[in-house]
């Protein structure tokens, strides 16, 4: 996960909130493997939350 400046555009790390440049509080982006890794989680909680209904 990254985090990005909404305003400035510049990439940092996630351990950065606000910008350092402008100030903005910056916005998570996750890369597509993140992505992929939590709808997977999310499959899979689906499937044993409706076994057990």
């Amino acid at each position: 996960m990254i985090h990005v400046c909404p305003k400035c555009n510049k990439q940092y790390d996630e351990n950065m909130k606000k910008c350092p440049i402008c100030g903005k509080r910056l916005k998570r982006e996750y890369t597509q493997e993140e992505l992929e890794k939590i709808k997977k989680e999310n499959d899979e909680a689906l499937i044993i939350n409706t076994f057990f209904m």
